[in-house]
């Protein structure tokens, strides 16, 4: 008896007709209804590699990288040597999280073809995010030996000699970079760190870029690799405060980023917001569901731009991407409310004022930080030194703080 389950037979003409129309649509931007054809395809042809290419193909378009990554797997089953699939099954796996089976991926495209310059340069990048950054610079070296110009391999060679402490090859690739691209302000600003030009903050370019790019696993490279929990610090410095309240009606989180400075701060604010740079972070941020809402924007832009009024402003980590305070505290200080508490970290400058260290970090003067406030009308309450992350063997060092609103003409209420 007939299966009645079965699919009807269908010719050949007809299995072609239907592969061309699911092509049609996936070219015209129509994945719903490609992806509904391969699927019927693939129930007379579940063994085409083309078929099974193609429907990973659309998934990743739709940003459905686990169906992707399956579909690009029982291809790659079928047909071990063809280099796209393996490819674009690396793409998934580093999509989904697994840099490991990414660099395998990778590696099976090389084994074919060595001189594959992009699965070369996402190889580097695999291996740059897994810290692996012996093997990151070898594979960006050998990109640029493929083609000279490839400025993001570039870019990111520069980059690794800078975390490496390779400070003299860093500023010969962040100079070829300009060469290439003068406007390029991660460059300048990472060539000004090194060569300790004057510099007032980083570029939101930069910030916005360099956060977007690690924001998935950020959080775990601080806890596990840097050893970091400021906000657990700032918190604690927090509770110790004596002119803390109970209670808080409505608080900003600078630069909040994935959200780690807001979460320990939540259960003693009504409304918690939270203002960045990165999109990508704040993607992290709004999944903690400690804020009420979360803007995309500059810190500054934010505190000129907002109607809202603020008791607790918080800002972990986020002022060694500020050089120059001033501007920030007047901005602050001008949507607080009465009792207002300013809560924030820094790093420690022993020499006056503030500095871009080679780091490309700020760190700041203890005098400048409290002059800096007061002039701006906020009173220091409380300093705690801190270990704030581990950088290599060595810690470095910074300051918790708290101030207060001063009372008097401009505070809101006051």
């Amino acid at each position: 008896m007939p299966d009645p389950t079965a699919p009807r037979p269908l010719s050949g003409e007809e299995l072609n007709r239907l592969f061309s129309r699911a092509c049609e649509a996936q070219t015209n931007g129509r994945l719903t209804e490609a992806l509904a054809t391969y699927r019927l395809l693939l129930d007379y042809l579940p063994e085409s590699g083309i078929l099974l290419y193609n429907n990973g193909l659309a998934h990743y378009s739709l940003g459905e990288y686990s169906l992707a990554l399956a579909a690009f797997a029982k291809a790659a089953a079928i047909d071990p040597a063809d280099d796209s699939t393996l490819f674009n099954l690396a793409l998934c796996h580093k999509k989904t999280g697994d840099c490991a089976a990414a660099i395998t991926a990778y590696r099976q495209v090389l084994e074919h073809n060595p001189h594959h310059v992009d699965s070369l340069y996402n190889l580097g990048g695999c291996y740059r995010d897994s810290h692996e950054d012996c093997q990151a610079i070898a594979c960006y070296q050998t990109v640029l030996e493929l083609d000279a110009g490839y400025l993001p391999a570039m870019s990111n060679l520069a980059y690794l000699h800078h975390r490496v402490g390779e400070f003299d090859q860093a500023m010969t690739r962040y100079r070829q970079v300009l060469g290439l691209r003068p406007e390029d302000e991660s460059a300048r600003f990472m060539l000004d760190a090194l060569e300790g030009s004057a510099c007032l903050h980083a570029p939101e370019g930069y910030v916005r870029r360099f956060f977007d790019s690690y924001a998935q696993g950020f959080e775990q490279s601080l806890k596990r690799e840097l050893e970091y929990d400021d906000p657990g610090k700032l918190y604690t410095c927090f509770l110790r405060c004596p002119e803390r309240l109970a209670r808080y009606g409505h608080a900003l989180d600078l630069g909040c980023g994935t959200g780690l400075s807001g979460q320990p701060f939540a259960g003693m604010v009504d409304i918690l917001d939270g203002v960045d740079l990165s999109p990508n972070m704040l993607a992290q941020a709004a999944r903690k569901g400690c804020y009420t809402v979360l803007h995309a924007d500059s810190i500054l832009h934010h505190l000129a731009a907002t109607r809202e009024t603020y008791d607790l402003f918080l800002a972990t980590d986020v002022f060694i991407y500020v050089g120059d305070l001033e501007e920030l505290f007047h901005a602050a200080r001008a949507i607080a409310r009465p009792d207002a508490l300013f809560c924030f970290s820094t790093e420690l400058l022993l020499a006056d004022g503030c500095r871009l260290r080679s780091t490309g970090r700020f760190a700041h003067n203890r005098d400048y930080i409290r002059e800096t406030a007061a002039g701006a009308g906020w009173q220091e309450v409380s300093r705690e030194a801190a270990r704030l992350r581990r950088q290599g063997a060595d810690w470095i060092d910074g300051d918790l703080w708290i101030f207060r609103l001063m009372k008097g003409p401009g505070a809101i209420g006051g």
